[in-house]
């Protein structure tokens, strides 16, 4: 659907929304828009990205999707993309969003321009405005990354690990990797854009700030993420090695009793102990002995310890 958002002297916003192919060969037909750009309005995982084709600025952003899945770690399911051409007295935005969710984003960036009309710098004044809004709907996500990280951090040491919490934590840092990534080609794309006049450099500045906190944010949170999935694995190799432990103290006691026990098992005619009186006995206290014996050195290692009263 096709509708014009803002029209004054000199400056039309264009809005383009759940666009056909036809739609976009008319639309390239009226503005003279590159065939290349307008085939890369059709690719649903472009990341975010800048181009000057003459005097037409083509502009990649992609935005937060508010109704995607927890689960969702991949650049279509987690993101919505926006596709932009500026070029001389005219705005174009294309897109697949809700219009609900498009009309918040541009009513704060079409109110600024009405009280800017007099500077002359209308349609930089509205791009910087705009891609602002759309870069600071990943505030949404990282908040929301950091209350799960904290969940995360505090129940490391009073629950059992198990997959379904290596899970949920992979995920996370997945989401977190997917959106510093975006955020990184979004400043690329940032870096590339020139305010026309001094006027318009303060929103400009602003834009840089946001993207470079978010940016530093996502970071921080990724390698957050990294340090809790490594102890959460070492705390799981820790439980690991502690049965091992287990395991291994209870075969050394029993590996000694096992030969004597195989020894004097063994069906042979001449076996003097077995005409010994006290030969029985002495084979009890022999496996005593040696049981007494391993405990003490386990015991002197710090292996074991005795319960404290």
């Amino acid at each position: 659907m096709r509708r014009i958002l803002h029209e004054c002297e000199n400056f039309k916003w264009i809005d383009l929304s759940h666009p056909s192919r036809d739609e976009l060969e008319q639309l390239r037909q009226d503005f003279n828009l590159h065939p290349v750009l307008v085939q890369d309005c059709m690719d649903p995982v472009h990341l975010p990205k800048y181009e000057k084709v003459g005097n037409i600025t083509f502009i990649i952003v992609r935005i937060y999707d508010s109704d995607s899945l927890p689960s969702s770690d991949s650049v279509q399911n987690l993101t919505r993309k926006i596709a932009i051409f500026i070029g001389p007295g005219f705005f174009i935005t294309i897109h697949r969003l809700d219009p609900n969710v498009f009309g918040q984003m541009t009513e704060h960036c079409l109110f600024d321009m009405d009280k800017s009309l007099q500077n002359g710098n209308r349609m930089q004044h509205v791009m910087v405005k705009f891609i602002n809004k759309c870069v600071r709907t990943y505030l949404i996500p990282l908040e929301k990354a950091e209350d799960d990280l904290d969940l995360f951090e505090s129940n490391i040491f009073t629950s059992e690990t198990n997959s379904m919490q290596f899970q949920k934590l992979h995920i996370v840092r997945r989401r977190i990797s997917l959106i510093k990534r975006i955020l990184i080609h979004s400043q690329d794309v940032i870096r590339n854009l020139s305010p026309a006049s001094e006027t318009a450099n303060p929103v400009y500045q602003d834009l840089k700030e946001s993207i470079s906190s978010l940016v530093f944010m996502s970071d921080e949170f990724l390698e957050d993420a990294t340090n809790i999935l490594s102890l959460q694995i070492s705390m799981a190799s820790q439980k690991t090695n502690e049965v091992v432990r287990v395991l291994t103290i209870f075969s050394v006691f029993f590996m000694p009793l096992t030969f004597i026990v195989g020894v004097y098992g063994m069906n042979f005619q001449f076996m003097p102990e077995l005409n010994q009186e006290f030969g029985y006995l002495y084979v009890w206290l022999l496996m005593i002995v040696v049981t007494v014996g391993i405990a003490y050195w386990f015991l002197k290692k710090g292996w074991i310890h005795l319960p404290k009263r």
